[in-house]
């Protein structure tokens, strides 16, 4: 991955971005295919250096992905510092962009696995009760993951 051009930006840290990773509650998607590029929000975990996020099975996301697993990955958490003065509002963020290789899962331990994760990071306490019989009830869902190559963290102010 390319560097920022402002380098006073960047977040060096390998532990404040993956910070950032556990934190933002939405994530943005990029997939290609034909040479169509295809950005989509989505729920996800990050998990043991990767991220996982789940969809129908149906439906561009998982076309995109099935034909190239090469996807991009974003997620941020911002707010507007505001002032008297409307010219001098700013904007606090931080960023973070992954490249990686997304892989839908077909095993039922692993498909498992990743819902107990998500469902943990956005309704905590409840993932354990997950079972197998979640997976039959929902037999349209795909879990993906994510392996990460490389990753960029950003935050301003810096």
């Amino acid at each position: 991955m390319t560097g920022l051009r402002r380098k006073e930006k960047e977040i060096k840290d390998k532990t404040e971005i993956e910070q950032v990773l556990r934190e933002a509650t939405v994530g943005r998607l990029g997939t290609s295919r034909d040479d169509t590029p295809y950005v989509v929000p989505v729920s996800y975990v990050y998990h043991d250096g990767q991220i996982i996020i789940h969809g129908a099975k149906q439906g561009k996301k998982m076309d995109d992905i099935a034909a190239n697993p090469r996807v991009c990955f974003e997620v941020d958490t911002s707010e507007i510092i505001p002032s008297d003065d409307p010219c001098n509002y700013s904007y606090r963020y931080k960023s973070v962009i992954a490249n990686g290789t997304a892989k839908i899962l077909e095993d039922s331990t692993e498909k498992l696995k990743g819902l107990r994760l998500l469902t943990e990071k956005y309704a905590p306490g409840k993932g354990l009760a997950l079972t197998e019989e979640h997976l039959k009830k929902n037999w349209n869902l795909n879990i993906v993951e994510i392996t990460i190559q490389d990753m960029l963290g950003k935050k301003s102010p810096a």
